[in-house]
């Protein structure tokens, strides 16, 4: 024992508790410190010790040990965007009896069947059953809401979508009886009323479906008059869910499991295609991923990985890593977050300089950011390249494709090793010579950026085997000479043959990446020259303004708005946006508004007060103020006004501001504007109202 653990023990056996965990902290044992303050009741002191340490699970363990509801709620917010510490900490609240609370952390740990488990014996029905309708367990997850109905018949959310599981798999009387108590849910009608029509004319009722239409069209005259073609409009057949649903079962074609609507393909590989799809449950569009290999051994290796990439990606939430919804053995598919932007892959692919310096900082912050959650997990993701790096409609950059990641605590083969991609492999999973480990994943990274540098692969082939092993590491400067050498010593450390001469993690690595000039070399010497170098050294904080950021970063101002934003390019996505200044409580207000996202209301892309930044849509289109539509141009404007306000409705949201000058009519559709600040004592009601008089023909 060592003189310090001499001197606590004494301490301690003196009673001297306080003084004993003083010691402990200041020799940077706050752990122990803790543990000895909770031992005399002093909780409070306790979780202030563990929490200003970053111990969230002590922390959290005391908070309820001293029945403190206060600290134990805010440690567990904190503890949900921790999924590494979250089941530790849940193990504590199971053995309090805070089993909804320790389903919440298992649920953020990834873990589902854990966290419905845990919620079914809280009593927590709803939330039980979601847990069970994403992992795609239908059955399970309908007996769960057919429970909670009986419980609440009042809930209309559950009423839902328990009539969307019966209906879906061609329960339709069944399903009626869901959907009628759901029609009486204010937020709910009109979806339970759509699909009642489709149950009725599956039922063979047409009068009954006709009855439930007609109260759709008393609220949005514009619906189709027959049934047919309402059935038509909504379900892509006339048939509505009775012909996708037997269609899907005939030949997988229209809809998948009885569920997805296979819209379009996306891309197809050597072991399976992709295909956008639409969700019906959650109306959404999603990526559905389908394995097409045969039988016998590679058929079978294949599944291997594919179920791997399931289970690997489903337990990793995180804002650059493509989200996992569903993996369905059966298919097998996987149901995955569908990124419209595409890929970095067809960016680069066709030679040159892809994307510009500013933009590439952002890809590579994100990848960074991503491989750093990946990497806690213990995964290794063993195949980053361009064509796993996806796009999402806001510009947002995510990981995706896990098929041969490898989880560390599992053990590995080198043969296992092997799986990648040739041009972007470190030389260790070249020769199967070591386990690969976060380094090998920044070694592919260092790969992209020499392409996205140079416009090339620093080792072109065919013998990437020997390039990789023994070819001298080329530098981006000697391909690409206007762009200096302020990269040559972040792309020699990524590609550094031996592996601990790279970055030790993601996170040093993005630390190298934050400190280096991401401007092209043009615009270094105009930042230069007009002081702008020293303003962009300066601390975020100190730079968050109304004022337009300059035009080398990802959006280009184009022009100022009255209300001190402005229109801006964005070089990323190539398109138009609206920027405007955000603080903390706009931020709130835009995030609320982005949970009602739908076609017919104005994006909200980012509300970030850290930088100061709120990132809008920017719909095309003319003014309804400065346009006079006939009767039947107006009530399709209406109609499309009026799913926006449904959508808003339902996430809790009033709009407070429809009026005409709110509301841009392009040739598609028209978009109602979101108000950039809480409206004062709005209410659904008084936007129906607005609506009403909007549809008369008043203006404003």
């Amino acid at each position: 024992m060592s003189d310090l653990d001499e001197r606590i023990e004494a301490l301690r056996r003196e009673g001297r508790y306080g003084e004993a965990a003083r010691l402990c902290i200041e020799h940077g044992d706050p752990q122990r410190g803790s543990e000895l303050l909770a031992a005399v009741w002093d909780f409070a002191g306790a979780v202030e010790v563990a929490e200003r340490a970053g111990l969230l699970e002590l922390a959290y363990k005391h908070a309820l040990s001293g029945e403190d509801p206060h600290a134990a709620a805010r440690l567990l917010a904190m503890l949900t965007e921790h999924p590494d510490r979250a089941p530790r900490a849940a193990q504590y609240a199971e053995a309090k009896g805070r089993l909804a609370d320790a389903a919440r952390l298992v649920e953020a740990a990834a873990d589902l069947d854990g966290a419905a488990a845990l919620y079914e014996r809280a009593g927590e029905l709803f939330d039980a059953a979601r847990c069970r309708e994403s992992q795609g367990q239908y059955r399970e997850a309908g007996l769960l809401y057919e429970r909670r109905v009986r419980e609440a018949p009042d809930d209309g959310e559950s009423a839902l979508r328990l009539g969307r599981i019966l209906a879906h798999f061609g329960r339709w009387d069944h399903a009626v009886r869901a959907l009628q108590v759901a029609a009486g849910d204010p937020e709910r009608r009109t979806g339970a009323l759509e699909l009642m029509v489709a149950c009725f004319a599956a039922l063979g009722l047409p009068d009954a479906a006709a009855s439930r239409l007609d109260e759709l069209r008393r609220d949005d005259p514009s619906l189709p008059i027959a049934v047919p073609e309402f059935l038509e409009e909504q379900f892509g057949d006339e048939r509505g869910i009775a012909g996708l649903v037997r269609d899907g079962e005939a030949d997988g074609g229209r809809l998948l499991a009885g569920r997805y609507r296979i819209l379009r393909p996306l891309g197809a590989g050597a072991t399976g295609r992709v295909l956008l799809a639409h969700d019906g449950f959650h109306d959404r569009d999603v990526a559905v991923k389908v394995l097409t290999v045969g039988s016998g051994s590679a058929g079978r290796d294949a599944y291997v990985r594919f179920a791997r990439e399931a289970r690997v990606a489903a337990g990793l939430d995180h804002p650059n890593v493509v989200r996992v919804f569903e993996f369905n053995p059966h298919g097998p598919f996987l149901v995955m977050e569908y990124m419209p932007g595409g890929t970095l892959e067809d960016r680069l692919e066709g030679g040159g300089r892809g994307v510009r310096l500013p933009v590439a900082k952002h890809v590579l912050v994100s990848v960074l950011n991503g491989l750093v959650a990946v990497h806690r997990r213990g995964v290794v993701h063993r195949d980053i390249k361009p064509a796993n790096i996806f796009f999402g409609a806001a510009g947002d950059v995510k990981i995706g494709d896990f098929g041969v990641a490898h989880l560390a605590d599992l053990g590995a083969t080198l043969t296992g090793a092997m799986l990648g991609t040739l041009a972007y492999m470190a030389p260790e999973q070249v020769t199967g010579a070591r386990r690969p480990d976060a380094s090998t994943d920044l070694y592919a990274l260092g790969v992209i950026l020499f392409r996205i540098l140079t416009g090339e692969l620093p080792f072109a082939g065919p013998d990437f085997v020997t390039q990789h092993l023994s070819a001298p590491v080329p530098l981006p400067s000697d391909r690409a000479p206007a762009l200096g050498t302020a990269y040559d010593a972040l792309v020699a450390a990524l590609l550094a043959k031996e592996a601990p001469a790279r970055p030790r993690t993601a996170a040093d690595a993005r630390a190298m990446v934050e400190t280096l000039p991401w401007l092209e070399p043009d615009e270094r010497a105009v930042e230069v020259a007009t002081g702008l170098e020293t303003r962009l050294a300066e601390p975020e904080a100190q730079r968050v303004s109304s004022v337009p950021p300059p035009a080398d970063v990802r959006y280009a101002p184009v022009e100022p708005l009255a209300d001190g934003g402005y229109l801006a390019r964005d070089h990323l996505l190539g398109r138009v946006v609206r920027m405007e200044p955000c603080d903390e409580p706009r931020a709130r207000w835009l995030r609320g508004l982005a949970l009602a996202d739908n076609p017919w209301l104005q994006a909200v892309y980012l509300a970030d007060p850290e930088q100061g930044t709120a990132i809008l849509e920017h719909p095309t289109g003319r003014l309804l103020a400065d346009l006079d539509p006939g009767p039947e141009r107006r009530a399709r404007i209406v109609s499309d006004v009026r799913r926006a306000l449904a959508r808003m409705h339902e996430a809790g949201i009033a709009h407070g501001a429809v009026r005409a000058d709110m509301v841009r009519v392009a040739d598609g559709r028209a978009v109602l504007l979101v108000p950039l600040h809480p409206p004062p004592h709005a209410t659904p009601e008084a936007d129906l109202t607005a609506l009403d008089t909007l549809d008369r023909g008043h203006p404003r």
